[in-house]
């Protein structure tokens, strides 16, 4: 199975990588929807104002503001490490074996608001920018959905979608098998926040050391993650444990 996963808000900064103006990113039928917006954003780092409104950026933008202005020629990473925080901690893509990081290659791709779609070890510098970022003149939603149009026919098999609601709805997946994750708390039933992102990140780490191959996998993966599973239809649901 495919894995699609959020990006985070949270990057570690730095790279060793070529940067991306030396090595075109895979699926070259993205570039025009990219180049839209690394143009768009070059344009909105002339103003700081203008940035930390449309980026939501913090007390202290400048670091986010000049990453804007160089994200042509800054060094880069796979993007699995680039990503942090609570879900990437969690997958841990680092210490995966060598078998685990060869399923991640093939079968594991992230959202980005920026690059569209990448494959999870694509090199990419360190960028802010969000599905809920405005620019002007740009509707995220109409921009990747249109640009995928000739991407999704690329991706063979089923897919297991367990990105946000609002990265989803930046690209919804087009007519074809797949899967939309849910997390859940086993005592209350109901949806959880950073234990959301603590367990996909657990599952699909153990996705990729186990190897998922079909949705009939996914209970046995999900103990394996310390976890539980049930499915509804086309939506499956990670059941989290007391003290997971």
């Amino acid at each position: 199975m495919l894995i699609l996963l959020p990006p985070s808000e949270t990057k570690r900064s730095g790279g060793v990588g070529i940067s991306i103006d030396k090595a075109a990113i895979i699926w070259a039928a993205l570039d025009p929807a990219r180049d839209v917006l690394i143009k768009k954003l070059g344009t909105l780092s002339k103003s700081k104002s203008k940035a930390v409104k449309a980026l939501k950026l913090g007390k202290n933008p400048e670091r986010d503001i000049q990453s804007l202005r160089e994200l042509l020629t800054a060094p880069t990473m796979p993007a699995v490490e680039r990503y942090a925080g609570t879900l990437f901690d969690a997958l841990d893509y680092q210490s995966l074996s060598a078998e685990g990081k060869e399923r991640a290659k093939e079968r594991l791709f992230i959202q980005s608001a920026l690059f569209g779609l990448l494959p999870a070890t694509e090199q990419i510098p360190y960028y802010r920018f969000s599905a809920s970022s405005k620019l002007p003149g740009i509707d995220l939603k109409k921009h990747w959905t249109k640009a995928h149009v000739a991407v999704w026919p690329r991706m063979v098999g089923p897919i297991l979608d367990l990105r946000s609601k609002s990265y989803a709805a930046l690209n919804p997946i087009p007519e074809r098998e797949h899967y939309t994750v849910e997390v859940l708390d086993e005592d209350s039933g109901k949806a959880l926040n950073h234990f959301n992102k603590k367990a996909k990140g657990a599952f699909v780490r153990a996705a990729l050391e186990h190897g998922l191959e079909s949705v009939d996998q996914i209970p046995q993966i999900a103990k394996l993650a310390g976890l539980s599973a049930r499915q509804s239809g086309f939506v499956i649901e990670l059941i989290v444990p007391s003290g997971f």
